[in-house]
């Protein structure tokens, strides 16, 4: 199984590559993703590890558990994580 850390620095990788823009969060300093009209923090990412690796994770109320109000996040997320199994990485 990927670590923690290993599965935010993969998520990260990813969702840049896909051309979501990677920031610094003003207030916490922490890495954050830009889908548009809402962001996951590395926090998020955090909270969201080992769960969102199930086979059977619904992803959506994952990210409303940990991240409510984000309903921009859940497609891209979803799709980052299904090319992060698909490339072996998770």
């Amino acid at each position: 199984m990927t670590s923690k850390e290993q599965f935010i620095t993969e998520v990260i990788r990813v969702a840049s590559e896909r051309g979501y823009k990677i920031e610094s969060n003003a207030r916490t300093g922490k890495g954050q993703i830009d889908f548009g009209n809402k962001k996951l923090h590395t926090g998020h990412l955090s909270e969201l590890y080992p769960a969102i690796l199930s086979a059977t994770a619904n992803i959506s109320s994952l990210i409303e558990s940990v991240a409510p109000g984000r309903p921009c996040s859940h497609k891209p997320m979803k799709e980052i994580i299904e090319q992060l199994k698909s490339e072996g990485k998770l």
